[in-house]
């Protein structure tokens, strides 16, 4: 399986540690996957290179859910004007550990382009540190192919720094979320 998009381990834990901040362990929060507009669309993979958070560009789209405005698409294309961007993809979070796509989702993407890759990471990102804990959704022709596991992290490459050990980092504020939310779901469904 080709990778479609690489990401710097460190952007990719400012990424989740964005999400799960801005989405406060009560609502869906995101944000789109930026590379440069020079590199080829069909050579692959893309470095992410920049991320864009949902509610930076429309500051009124969490309300629980998303619901992303107008606004938000043209302050979006103003900065990949403005810094040689393109959307590459994006990613949402779910209040569960679901990470497959909704009707919602698939009916209604950021972007509707053959190409894109839509990432989705559950708990609303609180305890996620690596990729394969996320749902992979890559648009092909006018549809989407899912991934999970072990291809969702073929396909979104974390590379390890040279001379480093693969190691899982989470933040200790991470963990205990993650618990809470955990105990909470499971008293629920009793």
């Amino acid at each position: 399986m080709t990778a479609r998009l690489t990401i710097k381990p460190d952007l990719f834990d400012v990424l989740l540690a964005g999400l799960a901040e801005r989405g406060q362990g009560h609502r869906e929060s995101g944000a789109f996957l930026l590379t440069d507009r020079t590199h080829p669309d069909n050579e692959l993979p893309q470095a992410v290179t920049a991320i864009a958070f949902y509610d930076d560009l429309d500051p009124d789209c969490l309300t629980g859910r998303i619901d992303f405005h107008a606004a938000g698409y043209t302050a979006l294309q103003n900065l990949c004007r403005r810094n040689g961007l393109r959307v590459a993809g994006d990613i949402h979070t779910h209040p569960t550990h679901r990470i497959q796509q909704s009707r919602l989702d698939a009916a209604h993407p950021m972007v509707a382009r053959d190409g894109h890759v839509a990432l989705i990471a559950p708990h609303f990102a609180a305890g996620v540190t690596n990729v394969s804990q996320l749902g992979v959704h890559v648009r092909v022709n006018g549809d989407w192919a899912s991934y999970y596991g072990k291809q969702a992290a073929e396909l979104l490459l974390v590379p390890v720094p040279e001379g480093r050990v693969a190691a899982v980092r989470t933040p200790w504020w991470r963990r205990i979320l993650s618990r809470f939310r955990f105990r909470r779901e499971r008293q629920e469904t009793r």
